[in-house]
This record gives structure tokens, C-alpha cells and sequence, in this order.
């Protein structure tokens, strides 16, 4: 345990933590750009395309009209040869979704990539896997000179593992989140220090009640993005639902609040011991559990409670359907009103945005495991498909006042909450 006097130094001159990108661009965290750029790649690979070829530009083109009404970041500008992937490849090698070392310029994804992009992997489960095994050194984001500077003072670092430990024991001590600022200030010096959870705790909690002076502390985000790079752990937790992002006044005094509706879930993932880091390993780990399911029912649930308009939105929807769009079933007790684009990304709440769904075929929807194309074909996730494969058709009718560009927009873009 370090003493309230302890001063970290650096363990070398450039001691930082890098995101999966060196020129960060926050959009890109957000899941809809990471996959929906990730589902592009796969309708494209095979075809001996590269990512300078017009036809990724098309797909790029397309996802950023798609996305930009809700999501601060325009793809259309980065085609070509200083196409995106050239520029902010790291952020799909880094995540184990194209592989490392491949500098052909080839569209290929790996393996694990390709279950991403093919909806056998959800969503909640890709994250739960990056929260697991994503590590600092990294060689796809660090060169060969950094990595061996952090193995030479033998560190090794899982950062978001780490973030959402400390939140969460911040969290139990009445005190469940984390600023930015605390982030590149006291957690990133400390970690270059070998510094425990509890560590890492007690220097926060001595610094917001101003115990302690951080005024000598070393300064590990020196360079223009350093600050933005090292953001983008806490955006990437908060993106995926594990805390709540509350704005502050400037970046710096942005709040980052453990996410209690799931605590139970996260506790498990936090205690679950890591024996093999390899994504298939810690993909068959969490599928022995009920983590991702209950992550997802739980995420779910709290998402509807806190639309404001979600009874009005179900009343007109019923009333134009008055019966699940996948089941026939017309119980008002068990029908429920689904969003086909999300509000979360500007879906409106109309009747031409919102399909009347039995209980729970709309959590099977909202958690990317069963999804409706333009022309009405119906696809379940290989874990929904054993449960459900016998019971849901193929293929649906759309009802009429259903806006068909709201489907096409979930179909090329969301894989769920």
C-alpha cells in the first residue's frame, strides 16, 4: 500500500497510456461508427478490395449520412488513399477485428471480426471481451521500442479492467465515479508505479478531499492528444453502457459514474480470473455465465424507464398494430412498443418508427439478436436461434406505415444495446 505522501515518477520519459487510435477521433468509439464501419468491411472482404477502393468510399459515404445527425464524426472526408482505416486502423486492430501487421491495404477482418460483424457475437458480449483483454503494451498501437520500454519495468496493464475496478470500489465507498481529469492526473502517473486498485482509490479520495497536493506529480499526457487519447477508456465504457457520463463544465470536470443497474454483472466480469487472455478463451467464459444476457435485459429495461415519452410512443403504436410484428400475438399485457432507429441516434418516436413486439421477441431486438431486413427476411444470433429457431418465421410482412429507411438504417448500422 503507497502512503499518502507518495510521489510518482515516471518509469520512462514518454510513460503515457495510448487508445487504440494515435490521432483520436471520439466518434469513432461510439459503437454504431466502430461496428457499422466493421459491417462495411465485411460486405466487402473476399472481393480482393482495398481500403483506398471506391467502393469502401461508397460504404463510408453512406454510414456517414447515416450517422450524421447523432454522431459527431464525418467518414465521408476520410476515403481514398488517407482513407480511414490507414489513418485510424489501430482503433480495429487494437480490438482484435482486422488483423494485426496487415499492411496490404486488403479489406480483411479476422476470425473473431468476422463473428462481430456477422451478429454471432453481440454486441454486450464484444464489449465484455475488450473490457477483458484489451492490454497495454499493445503492439498494434505502441511501437516495438515502446513495448519493450513497458516490459523492461515489467508492466503490464488491462487500463479499462482497471478503470472499472477503481470506479466500482469508488462506487461502494459512496463515491462511484471517475473524472477525466483523475484519470490523467493520478490513475495514469500511478500505474507506471505498479499501484494497486486500492491504491489508486485512496489517492482520489485523499485528492477530493484535499489531503494531498498532485502539484509535482509527473505529467503523463504531455503531447496536444495525449489528454483526448487517454479520454477515449472512459468514452469506451461509457459507450457500452458499464458507467454514465455526466458533462461537466470542461472535458476535464466530465464525471464518469459507475453504471449500479448492472452492478451484480459487473462484479462478476471484475472477479472473473483471466487464465488465457485470448478472445476465444474469455468469449467461452462469459457464455458459461448469465452475464451478458442479464447486462443486456438489465440495460434494456433501464433504457425504456427513462424515455419520457416511451407511453405515449407505445399507445400510438398498438394502436396502429395491434399485434407483435413477429408473433401475431395480441395480449396488450405482454405488447410493448420497439424503436427500429433508436432515439439514442435521433429515432423518432412515430408510428413509422416502431414495430408492436411481444415482451420478449423485443429483447431479443433490442439486443441485436433477432434483426428485420427492408424486404421483411428475419435473422437470429446463433445463441437466440437455439432457443427460438423453430418458433419465429423467416420472413415477415411490414406494415405499411412502417418508414422502411428506419429499417435499413438498423440493418446496416446497430447491433443492439
Amino acid at each position: 500500500m503507497l502512503e499518502k505522501g507518495f510521489v510518482p515518477q515516471k518509469p520512462f520519459p514518454d510513460f503515457k497510456w495510448k487508445w487504440a487510435c494515435l490521432q483520436c477521433t471520439e466518434g469513432l468509439n461510439d459503437p454504431v461508427v466502430l461496428l457499422g464501419v466493421l459491417f462495411r468491411m465485411r460486405k466487402l472482404e473476399g472481393h480482393g478490395l482495398k481500403y483506398s477502393s471506391q467502393e469502401f468510399a461508397n460504404e463510408l459515404i453512406e454510414l456517414s449520412n447515416d450517422v450524421s445527425d447523432s454522431v459527431g464524426v464525418d467518414l465521408a472526408r476520410r476515403t481514398g488513399e488517407r482513407n480511414l482505416i490507414r489513418n485510424s486502423g489501430q482503433y480495429w486492430r487494437a480490438v482484435g477485428l482486422i488483423p494485426p501487421g496487415d499492411r496490404s491495404g486488403e479489406i480483411r477482418l479476422t476470425e473473431f471480426g468476422r463473428r462481430v460483424a456477422d451478429r454471432e457475437i453481440s454486441q454486450t458480449e464484444f464489449s465484455a471481451i475488450t473490457v477483458q483483454t484489451f492490454k497495454l503494451p499493445n503492439a498494434q498501437i505502441q511501437s516495438t521500442s515502446e513495448c519493450l520500454q513497458w516490459e523492461s519495468h515489467s508492466l503490464v496493464l488491462y487500463p479499462l479492467r482497471t478503470l472499472l475496478s477503481v470506479i466500482y470500489e469508488l462506487h461502494k465507498q459512496g463515491e462511484g465515479f471517475l473524472t477525466t481529469e483523475e484519470l490523467t492526473k493520478i490513475i495514469i502517473p500511478l500505474s507506471g508505479a505498479h499501484a494497486s486498485i486500492d491504491d489508486y482509490v485512496n489517492f482520489i479520495r485523499w485528492y477530493r478531499a484535499g489531503e494531498i497536493s498532485i502539484s509535482d506529480w509527473p505529467n503523463c499526457c504531455e503531447a496536444a492528444n495525449d489528454f483526448r487519447i487517454a479520454r477515449e477508456f472512459l468514452l469506451f465504457l461509457s459507450n457500452y453502457g458499464y458507467v454514465n457520463l455526466i458533462e461537466g463544465r470542461t472535458r476535464e470536470d466530465e464525471q464518469y459514474y459507475f453504471n449500479s443497474l448492472i452492478e451484480a454483472e459487473i462484479a462478476e466480469i471484475l472477479n472473473t480470473p483471466i487464465t488465457d487472455a485470448s478472445l476465444q478463451s474469455v468469449l467461452e467464459q462469459i457464455r458459461t455465465t448469465d452475464i451478458v444476457s442479464e447486462v443486456e435485459r438489465k440495460r434494456i429495461q433501464g433504457y425504456r424507464t427513462s424515455r419520457p415519452n416511451q407511453a405515449r410512443f407505445r399507445n400510438d403504436v398498438l394502436t396502429a398494430c395491434q399485434r407483435c410484428v413477429i408473433t401475431n400475438v395480441t395480449m396488450p399485457e405482454v405488447l410493448e412498443a420497439a424503436h427500429i432507429k433508436p432515439f439514442k441516434y435521433k429515432g423518432e418516436d412515430t408510428v413509422a418508427n416502431g414495430f408492436a413486439m411481444r415482451t420478449d421477441i423485443h429483447i431479443l431486438f433490442d439486443s441485436g439478436h433477432l434483426r428485420i431486413s427492408e424486404d421483411g427476411v428475419v435473422e437470429l444470433s446463433s445463441r437466440a436461434r437455439m432457443d427460438y429457431g423453430a418458433t419465429i418465421p423467416p420472413r415477415i410482412v411490414i406494415p405499411d406505415f412502417i418508414n422502411r429507411d428506419f429499417i435499413r438504417w438498423r440493418w446496416d448500422n446497430y447491433n443492439g444495446i
